[in-house]
């Protein structure tokens, strides 16, 4: 295995985000990729959101921007950010341990979302 690709899998969506911090946000290129994905997606949603590229974030810093973000903005565009970065209701209702939104669960499986997005582009541009 090359020294350019992440030494385990990527991680699925309802895993927890331990795996996601440790592993693929310590990757500059990674993590710059994954806030430009973040902020075109949200973009295209109408959510304004601010993520700086030259800010190491952690995956619960990420996930909290995205749950404010979520909050200011409300659930009409909460649903529709998750239609476009293609977050099922399955996954959904499988990341959700009881019933209702936590918006910072949402967040999170939109950052592993994100993440995957960034990570297989990557890895079949190579």
């Amino acid at each position: 295995m090359s020294d350019s690709k992440p030494s385990t899998r990527l991680p699925g969506l309802n895993e927890p985000g331990i795996l996601v911090d440790a592993e693929f946000l310590s990757q500059k290129e990674l993590l710059r990729n994954l806030i430009l994905q973040i902020r075109k997606d949200f973009d295209s949603a109408g959510i304004p959101i601010k993520l700086l590229l030259n800010t190491k974030y952690s995956f619960s810093e990420l996930a909290q921007i995205i749950s404010d973000a979520f909050m200011q903005s409300g659930a009409t565009a909460m649903f529709n950010l998750l239609y476009r970065v293609d977050v099922s209701e399955k996954q959904l209702k499988d990341g959700m341990p009881t019933p209702g939104i936590d918006p910072i669960l949402v967040a999170e499986l939109v950052v592993k979302r994100e993440l995957q997005k960034v990570v297989l582009r990557k890895q079949y541009s190579q």
